[in-house]
């Protein structure tokens, strides 16, 4: 079972990191889009360190799914970056 596990993983991998792509046309709009998506998760981080801020100095405690939003916001933002890193290795390979 974790043989299959660990295949369908390296085929996700290497589908997100374009492995078997080489055409530009298909790899800078796909950086391009991963650079879009680091943005706009930076965007993200900045509001919940905004609202943490606003919600010590009211006094509101968040409830766990805060919490946990958070933990997947950021575990999505060093794939992304891990995935922006190896596929703009492909773009200058």
């Amino acid at each position: 079972m974790m043989r299959i596990f660990h295949k369908v993983v390296d085929l996700c991998w290497d589908g997100l990191t374009l492995k078997h792509v080489s055409h530009r046309g298909i790899v800078i709009p796909y950086v391009m889009f991963l650079i879009m998506a680091v943005i706009f998760e930076i965007f993200l981080i900045a509001l919940i360190i905004f609202s943490i801020n606003l919600f010590h100095v009211f006094g509101y405690q968040p409830d766990s799914a805060y919490f946990i939003s958070i933990g997947v916001l950021f575990c999505m933002f060093i794939l992304t970056l891990l995935v922006l890193f190896t596929a703009k290795k492909k773009l200058f390979t």
